[in-house]
């Protein structure tokens, strides 16, 4: 879904260099295993998912990422508010590095534009924070 999700927007094929150690990262030993991660399901399949992180400090939202057939659909709002929560149990703040595609969205459910970051030659991802408390 992560990679399908990286194709939906454009960015495998423009910026390959950006997601080449995407499949690695997502099984490191830093990855979901230890950290939680939120799975919403509908008829027993899996149609979305995120991550949290504890940063000490703030909470980081990671990988919110739906199928690429149901986005516009409201899902999305369901993820980030059930994330919000979650959040808020632990923080009052929350980091969101935001693909480029997904910008309007957190500018939208209130997330605060911090700047943009380049991770890769050409690839910027959207710096959010959001005040949990």
């Amino acid at each position: 879904m992560t990679l399908a999700g990286a194709r939906h927007w454009g960015h495998h094929d423009e910026h390959p260099e950006a997601y080449a150690g995407l499949a690695a990262q997502l099984m490191a030993e830093d990855g979901p295993e230890h950290h939680p991660v939120f799975v919403l399901e509908e008829d027993g399949e899996v149609i979305a998912f995120y991550e949290l992180r504890d940063r000490g400090d703030h909470v980081e939202l990671l990988r919110m990422f739906m199928r690429n057939d149901l986005i516009g659909q409201g899902y999305g709002r369901v993820l980030w508010s059930h994330a919000v929560d979650q959040g808020a149990q632990t923080h009052d703040r929350m980091l969101i590095m935001s693909d480029p595609g997904s910008v309007g969205f957190y500018a939208a459910v209130g997330a605060t534009f911090e700047r943009s970051q380049e991770v890769a030659p050409g690839f910027s991802l959207g710096i959010f924070w959001h005040d949990l408390g």
